[in-house]
């Protein structure tokens, strides 16, 4: 799947290890960057991946709070789908209506 590089920036993000470019094609305006992820008080990845919150959230397992994510690679074109506790810390994309 490739709607990872049609979200992704089309600079910011590291190459991959064969040297190729791990940029996007910013086929939508997203400009995904990659701003790591990161626990506690520091991010992580930074260059490598890029996590960004949704506004779904649903109860988890003894009542944690989670909600759904979209993460990014540089060394790979897709963009997945996850669920992760809120005490993560990922980045946000504020749109204004």
């Amino acid at each position: 799947m490739t709607e990872g590089k049609k979200l992704k920036a089309a600079s910011g993000w590291n190459n991959r290890s064969d040297g190729t470019s791990g940029n996007g094609t910013d086929d939508y305006g997203f400009s995904a960057l990659p701003g790591g992820d990161g626990g506690g008080s520091s991010f992580y990845s930074v260059g490598n991946r890029g996590l960004w919150w949704s506004a779904s959230e649903d109860g988890g397992p003894g009542g944690s709070l989670i909600a759904k994510d979209r993460d990014m690679r540089y060394d790979h074109d897709d963009a997945d789908l996850n669920y992760k506790s809120k005490t993560n810390l990922f980045s946000v994309r504020c749109l204004q209506d």
